[in-house]
């Protein structure tokens, strides 16, 4: 009787080993190239401080209200909520125009984006139709629009969040930082 050889893996080029070491490598070569990092900065910080202008605007119309209009938060956390949200939109794109605190604005950006999506998920689900708020005087806009922006802002701020330090603060004032900070901060700069 013969005897069968069970067959042996090959790592080869077309494997499924190969395949994802593959996907890895391209994920980790978007995370270390600086000048990527640096344009998803950019457009990042682009879209909160034009968003955060909007509201400041005139905070009540475009922040407060909108938050009333989403019919999500409690009445009492709502005002608050809409009176500092344009705030923490200027900080963290300020944070990623300049390369300060670079981590903690992104994570900012992409909490925000999440909890945003959510928002217009629930409203939408519920047939509702409203303006969003999102970039206030700027420019008008429907929640039912503006959901699709909110997840790839998510995965560019989380890319930015994955970055390494180096990267992260290619061509930012965070470079300039003594290296003793960089080491004392390093998980939120």
């Amino acid at each position: 009787m013969e005897r069968r050889e069970s067959p042996k893996l090959k790592f080869g080029v077309n494997t499924p080993l190969a395949i994802s070491k593959e996907r890895s490598g391209w994920l980790k070569t978007v995370v270390a190239n600086r000048h990527v990092i640096l344009v998803f900065r950019l457009i990042l910080a682009a879209f909160f401080l034009v968003s955060s202008y909007g509201k400041l605007v005139d905070i009540e119309r475009y922040s407060v209200d909108a938050v009333y209009n989403f019919g999500i938060l409690p009445m009492f956390l709502a005002r608050p909520f809409g009176l500092i949200m344009p705030f923490i939109e200027l900080l963290c794109g300020l944070g990623l125009l300049f390369g300060v605190l670079t981590r903690l604005s992104a994570l900012g950006i992409a909490l925000m984006s999440l909890s945003f999506f959510i928002a217009k998920a629930i409203v939408l689900s519920q047939g509702r139709s409203i303006e969003c708020g999102c970039f206030g005087a700027v420019i008008d806009t429907l929640a039912s629009v503006t959901i699709f922006m909110d997840i790839p802002m998510m995965v560019l701020a989380l890319l930015v969040v994955l970055s390494p330090s180096a990267t992260r603060h290619s061509m930012a004032i965070g470079a300039l930082l003594p290296q003793v900070w960089k080491d004392r901060l390093h998980l939120i700069w």
